[in-house]
């Protein structure tokens, strides 16, 4: 008899911190929105809306951030600002 043993380790994806320089416009009224973002590579992206700001966990250490959901390059991507740090990142699966 054959019995398939699952587990879920195997097919679980971890993430990565891609740290990224991140242009922001900081608003009179308080707080700040991204206006662009440049890759590593150099490539440059205008961020064309911020969907939603919220504070939320990255997937790529569970460390409590501030998440703003952008659409920019067609795609719509989550763009993590750390407080601590000053910095910003996007994540990237690997295997």
């Amino acid at each position: 008899m054959y019995i398939k043993k699952s587990n879920k380790q195997t097919n679980r994806v971890r993430y990565e911190k891609i740290y990224i320089e991140t242009v922001v416009k900081f608003l009179a009224t308080g707080g700040m929105r991204p206006q662009f973002v440049v890759w590593t590579d150099g490539r440059k992206y205008q961020i064309d809306k911020v969907k939603s700001i919220m504070r939320a966990p990255a997937k790529s250490g569970g460390l409590l951030t501030d998440r703003y959901v952008c659409v920019f390059g067609e795609k719509e991507r989550n763009l993590y600002f750390e407080k601590d740090q000053l910095k910003w990142f996007v994540e990237r699966g690997i295997k």
